[in-house]
């Protein structure tokens, strides 16, 4: 079982108890669509072996696409873990670095790596595992959103009021839902769509890397598209057409890497 780090290690074993008392929800808030589409792509490219071993990992009927969104949903009564969801980086900062960012090493990009090693541990518990695979197929996904890995001052755009087509939001949310929202067809549908035109070449070429690295590409967007609204609340058509791409093409890349990693993970 590798070393958790903290705030993990000091809350990981109470979370047990909490994660058996709480069953899964069966009512989807719509942010969890991009979620849901990111384990769809994966869970149609998973070996036999891992699709195997997530069966039994998984309780019943689950999905890798309900165990995705579980996160936002009952893991927030888990208050130690909400910081894992994200990593501020500072505006100066070139990229991510874990002394510098996540000295404590709670946030998404460390929790990532540990939570992936535990899925890797066949001898470890059935719960851990459990727990760990919810927070692998979320935390890929979160990963790829950029704004995951915004400002700390506004808390990733949590705190940048907008509106489109008069509906008021945040950036943050926007990004998260608004963008996916505008996609047609049902999450199936939209999963498909988002891979029936990649290369095999592109494909490899998303299969690399590490969290880091996949938090560093999300930086580069953040700062080059996601923050660059302009003086307006009111987001432009623009604005809309430049992220719609950015979003399409972030939610597949975070699918085949997710599938990616569990393969490597449940050989």
């Amino acid at each position: 079982m590798p070393t958790s780090p903290a705030p993990l290690r000091a809350t990981f074993l109470s979370t047990f108890f909490v994660f058996n008392l709480l069953a899964l929800t069966s009512a989807l808030s719509w942010y969890d669509k991009g979620h849901r589409i990111v384990s769809l792509i994966a869970q149609a490219n998973l070996t036999a072996d891992a699709r195997k071993e997530i069966e039994k990992i998984l309780p019943g009927s689950m999905t890798l696409a309900d165990a995705a969104i579980w996160p936002d949903h009952e893991g927030r009564s888990i208050r130690d873990f909400d910081c894992l969801h994200y990593v501020w980086i500072p505006e100066a900062a070139s990229g991510y670095d874990q002394g510098r960012d996540c000295p404590e090493r709670n946030c998404m990009v460390e929790a990532l790596k540990w939570f992936s090693a535990v899925i890797a541990e066949k001898n470890a518990p059935i719960m851990m595992r459990r727990l760990a695979l919810h927070y692998v197929a979320h935390l890929v996904g979160d990963m790829h959103q950029p704004l995951h890995a915004g400002r700390a001052v506004d808390q990733g755009g949590i705190d940048i009021l907008v509106s489109y087509k008069g509906q008021s939001t945040n950036l943050h949310f926007f990004w998260d839902t608004n963008l996916v929202e505008l996609e047609t067809g049902n999450e199936e549908e939209i999963a498909k769509r988002l891979t029936a035109n990649l290369t095999e070449e592109e494909r490899l070429k998303w299969q690399a890397g590490d969290p880091k690295q996949w938090t560093n590409e999300s930086l580069m967007l953040v700062r080059s598209h996601a923050y660059d609204i302009g003086p307006s609340v009111e987001l432009s058509d623009d604005y809309v057409e430049k992220a719609r791409p950015i979003v399409r093409r972030r939610l597949a890349q975070a699918g085949i890497r997710l599938a990616w990693l569990l393969n490597i993970a449940l050989k």
